[in-house]
């Protein structure tokens, strides 16, 4: 059985002819049972239009009881057929709608034990004797979303029943005391919607707040969804839902049938009446495993339940961090281990996507579908990704977003690259429902997406759909095709244009196949964190705050698992994670607990060594070994005294605090800047490439563009690759510099290879700074006014003063001013160079006077008035305002450009 070749090499040749795993790929939407003759004209459709493969995905209007059906499986085997006559791959699409796991039902048919089961638990107050308590009023969130087609999907008869009603355990809560009190508890009553229990307490000597918290199992008897904790389940998919389509496709298995797909799978994500909401849906629940858990934790389990409840003080975020490393660790290994072996044994690979709670968000507790999904596979992507072989994520809508970027990330830390997105469309218009999708989508913003995709990471788009048929007139949700995600792109008046987007894409993928990122930053993705504080907690907010600002400004960063930081090696002030991924910035979002007391050591060596670690929000004071403990907030507190660790406890202005900083951090290397002001945005993406570097330039804009690309040496040679002519130009030379304009929505690939010796960087003047006002000469930093730090009521002018070592002074710099809160003058040794009236603005320094060694520069501020003259009234309103510099200056090496480059 050959290989199966995913990654391209990147050549030239490549690049004229991309392959399967680089053009777009489609899901192909299957209503209902399609003629022969249907097929072989969608399959020929879909090769024209750009499409290299497909994946036959059944939907909710096509009949339930026909999936897997001989005649289904027959036209599979056709659609393969074609797939194969046209050079086509085709993936498995593991399951009849989504939810991949129950076959459409069939895991679970004739094996009631297989159904998904769940853990619910009331609290009610403690106090002597009796307690009762009632779970009820139980709903499926994301189902609920789905109106009564979801739910007839999902639910036999279309509602949730009930059955199985288990005492797990309870426990009492009495300030620090946590104990299991189980034989005191029974249930009194069991229904299809719910239980009621009870508990004799008497005997028990409990303070005031006191609280009973009983735990409770069911399992859901109408659901077709199965349980994830049960490894007999997933082998039972395997058996009926994997195995039909091995016999189906035959010997295209493992040629022309190349991997098996799988679809956001998940439990159902139910709340209930009495949730208090610290867990917000209820926990999967399999009794072997809460059974050999509750062996392994001993004496901590009655405490481990109730930090499942709510907190318990110092050890809640220890208890709860742990219960879900064991039970995501035991869900991913039961469901996606059974996958990862059955592809193993049919020559086939793994891939697909989970639930991402960041989907059209940047955000990682975006939760678009569920208010907690900690509860699926406990959100540990990476955990997930170690069984796949090909990474896949989802991403909804036409704006920039996380996912790409994230699917990078992990596929990186397996040794991998890249990463399939699912592509799909959701109504967000007010009265509306998401399932209506976006008919007005054009092939422009289709387009536009794709190359987003591209600049954070992806390899391929998965589109989300191309369609069988357009239904009907109706306004059914997902039952009737047109409105089941629209839009279906065959239907789309432009989709005769397609394969002019195909294969442009196609090759941009190519190209970016052959680098390898610069690794600049480290975002740490605070796994254990979120365990802790669920989808509330601040790290999400943060994690957004950076990755976005981080990709808008071209930095090369990933998302990296706690579990390769623990594995670092120190060296240099670089962080070499496992797969020869080395960062010299870590970044630590709203980071509040950690595993235990080896990620600290690597924190305090990376420091130590000289590593930048920037940190917003809460940082570390738990450790899921320990739990809240004041040591750990105090050896956290003596690394952030470090000046290599820039903390903000909250999220400063990006351009004026952080971004400086960032860019005086990351290591030297080639940038492409947008020097213009134009509207919109520069969407960029470099790396090493064979024998030189690459760039990616995407102007996400309806306006041209001119950008300066520095190769970062005095000399190179440059050569651009057409994406949409697959032609790669020759050879030119090229100096420090050189400006392209870029069209509207035109995108830039561009091969350098440094023939010159290093050229000067730019300088983030950060550090250094002192101001002198009314004779007071005080150390400032320069990214804030005069206003925040100190002179509250001073107005007047202000002296900017700091040095700077120059080696070598046989060229001129300019210095720029990104916000000055006033007029300025600008002095360097001196001699007075320029008067700012209306700053900002850059100001040439020539070389004649520059010196070898320290050279000081002075920038005098005149403010405005108010700050005095509004003083100790009542009239400024609005607060303090802005005062002298407000942003880091830049230092940069004025060249002459190379001649603009325009491609007409």
């Amino acid at each position: 059985m050959p290989e199966i070749q995913v990654v391209s090499t990147g050549s030239a040749e490549e690049f004229a002819a991309p392959g399967p795993y680089n053009a777009p790929a489609a899901y192909w939407f299957w209503h209902r049972l399609p003629t022969p003759e249907e097929i072989v004209a969608q399959v020929r459709d879909m090769r024209d239009a750009g499409y290299q493969s497909f994946q036959i995905q059944t939907r909710m209007s096509f009949p339930l009881e026909e999936y897997l059906s001989d005649e289904y499986l027959k036209l599979c085997r056709l659609a393969a057929d074609e797939a194969a006559g046209h050079g086509m791959v085709v993936g498995i699409y593991d399951e009849y709608n989504w939810l991949s796991g129950h076959a459409g039902g069939r895991v679970v048919e004739g094996h009631d034990h297989l159904r998904e089961r769940h853990l619910f638990h009331v609290a009610v107050p403690g106090t002597a004797g009796r307690v009762t308590a009632r779970i009820d009023g139980i709903r499926p969130q994301d189902v609920a979303y789905l109106l009564d087609a979801g739910m007839n999907w999902v639910f036999e008869g279309g509602s949730p029943r009930w059955d199985d009603w288990t005492l797990v355990a309870a426990v009492v809560r009495d300030g620090a005391d946590v104990h299991e009190v189980s034989a005191a508890a029974t249930i009194t009553e069991a229904t299809e919607a719910g239980c009621a229990l009870a508990a004799d307490l008497t005997g028990e000597t409990l303070g005031d707040d006191a609280e009973f918290v009983f735990f409770v199992s069911a399992r859901c008897a109408s659901s077709r969804m199965i349980n994830y904790l049960d490894p007999a389940a997933a082998e039972r998919f395997t058996e009926v839902g994997y195995a039909p389509y091995a016999q189906a496709f035959g010997e295209h298995l493992g040629t022309t049938v190349q991997y098996a797909f799988f679809d956001q799978p998940h439990a159902c994500f139910f709340t209930w009446e009495q949730n208090p909401g610290v867990i917000a849906a209820t926990l999967m629940y399999d009794a072997d495993f809460y059974a050999e858990l509750e062996s392994e934790v001993g004496r901590r389990w009655p405490a481990m339940l109730a930090s499942l409840a709510g907190d318990i003080g110092d050890a809640t975020a220890a208890l709860r961090a742990e219960f879900f490393e064991r039970y995501a660790g035991r869900a991913i290994d039961s469901f996606f281990g059974t996958l990862r072996r059955w592809c193993d044994d049919h020559g086939v690979l793994l891939t697909g996507h989970e639930v991402l709670a960041h989907v059209s968000s940047w955000d990682p507790t975006g939760t678009i579908i569920a208010d907690d999904p900690r509860t699926n596979f406990g959100l540990d992507y990476f955990g997930v990704d170690a069984w796949r072989q090909i990474t896949a994520v989802d991403a909804r809508n036409e704006y920039p977003q996380l996912p790409a970027t994230f699917g990078d990330s992990v596929a990186r830390a397996h040794g991998r690259s890249g990463c399939i997105v699912e592509q799909y469309f959701g109504r967000v218009v007010p009265g509306s429902h998401f399932a209506a999708g976006w008919w007005e989508l054009t092939l422009a913003q289709l387009r536009s997406q794709t190359l987003r995709h591209f600049a954070f990471g992806a390899r391929q788009i998965l589109m989300h759909a191309y369609w069988l048929t357009d239904g009907h007139e109706g306004e059914e949700m997902f039952t009737n095709p047109r409105f089941d995600f629209a839009p279906g792109v065959n239907f789309e008046p432009w989709f005769g244009y397609h394969r002019a987007y195909a294969e442009e894409t196609a090759r941009v993928s190519v190209f970016l196949d052959g680098m390898e990122p610069l690794n600049e930053v480290a975002v740490l993705y605070p796994l254990r964190t979120a365990w802790f504080g669920g989808p509330e907690h601040e790290f999400g907010e943060h994690t957004a705050f950076w990755t976005e600002h981080l990709a808008r400004d071209g930095v090369g960063y990933h998302l990296v698992d706690e579990r390769d930081l623990r594995a670092a090696v120190i060296a240099d002030g670089g962080l070499r994670l496992p797969h020869g991924r080395a960062y010299r910035v870590l970044v630590l979002p709203g980071v509040e607990v950690l595993r235990d007391d080896r990620t600290l050591e690597v924190l305090e060596a990376f420091v130590a060594s000289g590593g930048c670690v920037f940190s917003t929000g809460v940082t570390p004071r738990a450790t899921q070994a320990a739990g809240h403990e004041e040591v750990i907030a105090e050896r956290v507190a003596q690394l952030r005294e470090s000046p290599s660790w820039i903390a903000w406890e909250e999220q400063p202005d990006w351009a004026s605090a952080v971004r400086p900083r960032v860019f005086a951090a990351i290591p030297s290397g080639p940038r492409i800047d947008d020097e213009s002001g134009v509207e919109g945005q520069l969407w960029t993406r470099r790396g090493h490439g064979p024998g030189g570097l690459r760039a990616m330039a995407f102007n996400d804009a309806e306006h041209a563009r001119p950008v300066v690309v520095r190769p970062g040496t005095l000399h190179s040679r440059v050569r651009r690759w057409d994406p949409s002519t697959g032609i790669v130009e020759d050879w030119h030379g090229a100096d420090e510099s050189f400006s392209i304009t870029l069209g509207p929505g035109e995108v830039l690939l561009a091969e350098i290879e440094p023939t010159g010796e290093t050229a000067p960087e730019r300088r983030f003047l950060v550090d250094g700074w002192t101001v002198e006002i009314e004779g007071a000469e005080v150390v400032v930093d320069p990214a804030r006014g005069w206003e925040c730090q100190g002179f509250e009521t001073f107005s007047g002018i202000g002296t900017y003063r700091t040095s700077v070592t120059l080696d070598e002074t046989d060229r001129s710099w300019e210095l720029v001013l990104p916000v000055v809160h006033g007029s300025a003058a600008v002095s360097v040794n001196g001699r007075k160079l320029r008067e700012l009236p209306w700053a900002p603005g850059r100001v040439l320094i020539p070389e004649t006077t520059l010196r070898r060694g320290e050279n000081l520069i002075e920038i005098q501020v005149a403010s405005s008035a108010a700050n005095a003259y509004y003083r100790g009234t009542g009239q400024q309103g609005d607060g303090l305002a802005p005062s002298g510099l407000g942003a880091v200056p830049v230092l940069v090496p004025a060249v002459t450009p190379s001649a603009t480059h325009r491609k007409d």
